[in-house]
């Protein structure tokens, strides 16, 4: 008998070692391990802590490794993040946190959330204990000394209270929130990127111009992900107060998250906050050792399976919620950077009316009647149009996010071409030199544009005067391989402006890289004035108003192409003939 218990422990341990490898890990996984906790006799609980051996190994390698060197680097790299200096104001922020058994968890949280946000003296962090928790005098130690600890962070406030199972701890926590956005937080999480925090500003912040009304769930997306999974939603307020309740407590808690984003996707209310890494420490993905808490609330398949049933039967609850939120989007609110979006126009009628409305804007705009250009925008969006004035392209994807700039540093090609800006920019003195585009010409009201890339092919203009721009570009699949890609060398003559307009397309990203930056020359973004890098890029959503100017007397030169939106499903494309290129003429006899 005791043979076969050895022999039974072996193979459970072979089992779950062969879990560090991802194909190995399965549901049947889970009832291993769930085998192994509940059986911690003599014979068999040394499997359990030979597996969290080998896993606290593996939690350390991947923190030293791949989490903290993507810290620092995000730490670096967030001076130079658009959303760093959106101008956003501050919301505070609520982390709801039920915990059992893991006082150094949490510790480690706090840690992660001092150590990357930018603010932390607007985070409240709450976390919930049992009052049965065999930990319970050292989380009291731990809080009793949390403003020294973690002094940066507003307020961590541990709740003590009768065991009531995690999704009403949730709730518990949300009635004593303040936040004006309350984020669902687990003692498995750690923050990561540096910055969130101000990532979530900038994102409630764009999405509270297109909705007033408030009502939104969000969820952090560094693409751990994969299958395009959600976890860990954040709700505003307004949600909260309207359903009257942060999770439901009819789940055990598989089901819970699931429940929320079903609810948002319904309301067309689900956003990411992109790039932004909370990283989930869960045992199933073999982050972290298996303990008694997953046990606790996780313990078997069987009782999953019962909450998705569950989720199921249940769908006329979500539907009763669904009306509450909608009703409340329906009374809407004053918006606050623009007028309030209309119900909008029948689907056959809008490309037409935006045609017509965009190219009435854009000749109020060449007319300097720039008040009656911005009355008729706004007129545009109450009829449901557009939903929001500065964004009127005619190829219109509402369910993209609005941005006023992207950061390049988070495109590979940025670099790349900084590394090649010297020879670029020699050959396009040579071009120069040679008075090819008249830069010494009358000023004009637009850049004078001479197509390298159009129809599928690199122009006989290309192939001759600019090889080494043809062999960069070529090496950039992003810029040639869509469809209608166009790439572009842009001129902008000495004493020229460029009236506002907006491109065709809020699906695809300008990318202008400054070749040869003239003093004087900017640019407006939506609400932004910008400047061009020399020898790096602007990246922004094409379907936005801008304008340009050249006040020096240089000439100001940039390349541009064309990307798909990252926020795209990577087979959905522009549409077939919407293309990409600027309104601005191109040159005669040069690819029109």
């Amino acid at each position: 008998m005791a043979d076969r218990r050895l022999v039974s422990a072996a193979g459970d341990l072979a089992r779950l070692l062969l879990g560090h490898v991802s194909r190995y890990r399965n549901g049947e996984l889970q009832d291993v391990a769930t085998r192994a906790l509940r059986d911690d006799t003599e014979d068999r609980g040394w499997v359990v802590r030979a597996v969290n051996t080998s896993l606290r190994v593996r939690q350390r390698l991947d923190y030293t490794l791949r989490l903290e060197p993507r810290r620092v680097l995000s730490s670096l790299r967030y001076p130079f993040r658009s959303h760093a200096i959106s101008g956003e104001p501050p919301r505070s922020l609520s982390l709801l946190c039920p915990t059992r058994g893991r006082v150094r968890n949490v510790r480690d949280f706090l840690n992660s959330v001092r150590r990357t946000a930018v603010a932390p003296g607007r985070i409240e962090a709450l976390f919930y204990v049992d009052t049965d928790d065999p930990d319970l005098k050292e989380y009291r130690d731990l809080f009793g000394r949390a403003r020294w600890l973690f002094g940066e962070i507003g307020s961590c406030e541990l709740h003590v209270g009768e065991p009531i199972g995690v999704p009403a701890a949730w709730n518990r926590l949300a009635e004593a929130a303040t936040g004006d956005l309350l984020l669902m937080a687990n003692d498995d999480q750690l923050y990561v990127d540096h910055g969130w925090d101000v990532a979530v500003d900038s994102r409630v912040g764009e999405l509270t111009r297109l909705y007033p009304d408030g009502v939104l769930c969000l969820y952090f997306d560094a693409g751990q992900y994969p299958e395009g999974g959600c976890d860990f939603p954040i709700l505003s307020r307004t949600w909260y107060e309207t359903v009257g309740y942060f999770t439901p407590t009819i789940f055990q808690q598989w089901e819970v998250e699931r429940w929320l984003f079903d609810i948002a996707d319904r309301l067309g209310r689900l956003y990411p906050v992109p790039g932004v890494l909370v990283e989930h420490r869960h045992y199933q993905d073999y982050k972290a050792p298996f303990d008694a808490t997953y046990q606790r609330h996780r313990t078997t398949r069987e009782k999953s399976f019962a909450d998705h049933a569950l989720f199921l039967r249940t769908r006329k609850l979500r539907d009763a919620e669904v009306r509450k939120l909608r009703a409340v989007i329906d009374r809407g609110a004053t918006r606050p950077s623009g007028p309030k979006a209309g119900p909008g126009l029948p689907a056959g009628v809008r490309p037409a009316v935006r045609r017509h409305y965009a190219e009435l804007i854009d000749d109020l705009h060449a007319a300097g009647l720039a008040e009656q250009a911005l009355a008729s925008a706004e007129l545009a969006v109450r009829q449901g149009v557009w939903a929001h004035p500065l964004q009127r392209p005619v190829d219109y994807r509402p369910d993209l996010p609005l941005r006023e700039e992207y950061d390049p540093a988070a495109f590979w090609f940025g670099a790349y071409l900084t590394e090649n800006h010297t020879k670029l920019l020699a050959e396009l003195d040579r071009f120069l030199d040679a008075d090819r585009l008249q830069a010494d010409a009358a000023p004009s009201r637009d850049w004078d544009r001479l197509r390298l890339f159009t129809d599928g092919g690199w122009t006989p203009e290309a192939d001759h005067s600019f090889p080494v721009t043809v062999s960069v570009l070529s090496a950039i699949p992003e810029a040639t391989l869509p469809p209608h890609s166009t790439v572009e060398l842009g001129l902008l003559r000495s004493r020229t402006r460029v009236p506002a307009r907006c491109g065709r397309s809020n699906a695809v990203l300008r990318v202008e890289f400054g070749l040869l930056i003239g003093e004087g020359a900017g640019a407006r973004l939506g609400n932004r004035r910008v400047a061009w890098p020399r020898g790096g890029c602007l990246v922004f959503d094409d379907g936005l108003e801008r304008e340009a100017w050249n006040d020096g007397v240089p000439p100001h030169v940039v390349l541009s192409f064309h990307i798909p939106h990252p926020d795209l499903d990577p087979a959905v494309r522009p549409p077939d003939g919407a293309s990409t290129s600027d309104s601005g003429p191109a040159l005669p006899g040069r690819g029109a």
